[in-house]
């Protein structure tokens, strides 16, 4: 495609020789320095948009029909306790039209499925609007109590270090330990951190210098949700109040159920609750660029922002609160969230593989939403790009 675009400027990085300064809450463009993306498609001519119900069409003529067909049928056939299959719900939206949609026995259009860590992503959207209001600064110190005292060099972590998970805090989430019992996300959401998780999160030490080390972490998600709903006040009745008003309401998304701790801060690492077709919703808001239907709900700029992948010196494939599918050579991480999809795909992703996929040269959502027994995850994810790519591109 031969429009590109280019992410917000990381203003802790040297002046770029040029900016286009936006009307929203002093935020910049950098137009050098900064990786190419492909454009984001806009809405088709004549296409309503779905806030009320989701237009539907017929799968395209240009469509792969043989490795599509294949694709869906590996994803349902993957079983796992008791004989069910795995994946409860698939659908695919492309030019702005349900045009696939199936659900295993026992679930439809109406079933609500968890997010886990998809609500990383519900916590991205969340910033971007605050930022959009001028409420939070990204490249201002994170406004976190527990980090205030002179000395403390968490005092000095950005609001867009933690977003791109890269403020250098001991909170990795630890899958990698034996006894998954132990691990820091279970000790957070389960254990003792569990009545006031992001109190947790915010207690973690520093392990690495602010910037430089990407490492995946639910606890700074979840610190991120407390600081926004610290800005817009009202503990969890006016966090969810907010959501409400300025991003589930306004894209049709009225199935969407946010948790909060006890604590009253939104946890939004990992629980949010929606149908599948209203993370489609959210997937269709980002692919058009954080605008519904003549308004905008995130700043101009957030959307590339958020799927540029990160400059921390270990990761190339995680940009702030979705995964980037581009090239992670010559880095740490030497694998692709998405094999076999293109590289300019971001996503929401949650465990037991849950996914909603945002193809911009398809102008395509893809959602999956069910479990993963761990042996059946070969089954679930292998096919899933390939079943993208399957999909004509769109001008």
């Amino acid at each position: 495609m031969s429009r590109t675009r280019k992410p917000l400027e990381d203003r802790s990085s040297p002046a770029p020789t040029a900016l286009v300064l936006l009307a929203v809450a002093g935020l910049s463009v950098s137009l050098a320095g900064a990786p190419e993306l492909v454009a984001l498609p806009p809405q088709p001519v004549g296409t309503e948009w779905p806030t009320a119900e989701w237009p539907e069409a017929a799968l395209p003529d240009d469509l792969d029909r043989a490795a599509f067909d294949a694709s869906v049928e590996s994803l349902f056939a993957a079983k796992g306790r008791g004989g069910f299959a795995d994946t409860r719900a698939l659908l695919v939206v492309q030019s702005g039209r349900i045009v696939y949609e199936r659900y295993a026995d026992g679930f439809d259009r109406d079933s609500r499925f968890q997010s886990w860590s998809m609500a990383k992503s519900v916590t991205n959207a969340l910033t971007g609007v605050l930022v959009g209001q001028a409420r939070l600064e990204l490249d201002a110190p994170a406004p976190v109590p527990e980090w205030q005292a002179p000395d403390d060099p968490r005092r000095a972590i950005t609001l867009r270090q933690l977003l791109q998970m890269r403020a250098g805090l001991d909170n990795e989430d630890g899958f990698d330990q034996p006894d998954v019992t132990k691990n820091y996300v279970a000790r957070l959401l389960f254990g003792e951190g569990s009545r006031a998780p992001a109190a947790f999160a915010a207690s973690a030490a520093v392990l690495h210098p602010a910037g430089e080390h990407w490492a995946y972490s639910t606890g700074t998600s979840i610190l991120i949700a407390r600081i926004c709903g610290d800005t817009i006040g009202g503990g969890a009745v006016g966090t969810r109040d907010f959501l409400r008003d300025e991003i589930f309401g306004p894209i049709g998304m009225r199935s969407a159920q946010p948790e909060f701790a006890s604590s009253g801060s939104f946890l939004g690492g990992a629980f949010v609750h929606a149908t599948a077709r209203d993370w489609a919703r959210f997937g269709y808001l980002y692919l058009r660029d954080g605008v519904w239907d003549g308004r905008r709900i995130l700043p101009e700029g957030w959307v590339d922002f958020s799927r540029t992948p990160n400059p921390a010196n270990n990761n190339r494939v995680y940009g702030a609160q979705f995964w980037v599918n581009g090239d992670p050579d010559g880095v740490e991480m030497q694998w692709k969230p998405l094999p076999g999809a293109p590289s300019s795909v971001f996503l929401a992703e949650g465990a037991m593989f849950q996914m909603v996929a945002i193809a911009p040269t398809k102008d395509l959502v893809a959602v999956r939403l069910g479990l993963d027994q761990g042996t059946t995850y070969p089954e679930i994810k292998e096919p899933f790009g390939p079943m993208i790519s399957a999909f004509g591109d769109r001008p």
